[in-house]
């Protein structure tokens, strides 16, 4: 894969082939995310996970829009509870195929399971490495995908899943939707 552009690629590259604006964001320090943001953003692991035991549901793939180069898929897409189909995730993520079991590859363009869940299902190891934790402020586009925004400032993370053999298996940006202070 070759170098990241800017702090929010692929989901950058994303907006800039549907002719809409740049995200504007600040790039925060862990100790600056609020929580619950911090808990659900600031770790090693994949979201999926997390995201599935804070809204206590599975999540399922919702795709906007996706496309393939020929050697990386790209999607933007919004995760979903199963349950009751509530918006956790709005995102765009890159998808080295190559660098993913056989079997797996299809599941992945199929787009129904979120990638996180998928590599844990299959047993593929793999580290997360956050790169940015954001505060986003969200679009119009962004509150029509989230169906409403409370907040005038959204979190996410600019996040890089690599194999145990060092090759990006995916790189994502992820914003969360305003969330209850509990």
């Amino acid at each position: 894969m070759p170098a990241y552009p800017d702090l929010l690629y692929p989901l950058s590259l994303m907006r800039r082939t549907r002719n809409l604006p740049k995200l504007s964001f600040t790039e925060l320090a862990p100790d600056e995310v609020p929580e619950p943001y911090h808990g659900l953003l600031i770790h090693d692991g994949d979201m999926t996970s997390r995201l599935e035991a804070f809204h206590e549901s599975s999540l399922v793939v919702s795709p906007i829009r996706s496309s393939s180069d020929g050697k990386s898929y790209f999607r933007e897409v919004l995760l979903k509870t199963k349950e009751d189909e509530r918006i956790v995730e709005y995102g765009g993520i890159e998808i080295s195929l190559k660098h993913l079991p056989e079997e797996v590859r299809p599941l992945v363009v199929e787009a129904k399971q979120p990638l996180g869940g998928l590599l844990n299902e299959y047993r593929v190891p793999y580290s997360s490495s956050p790169r940015a934790f954001l505060k986003v402020i969200p679009d119009e586009y962004i509150v029509d995908a989230f169906g409403a925004v409370e907040s005038d400032e959204l979190y996410g993370r600019s996040n890089e899943i690599t194999g145990f053999n060092g090759q990006t298996i995916a790189r994502i940006v992820e914003i969360l939707p305003s969330l209850e202070v509990n």
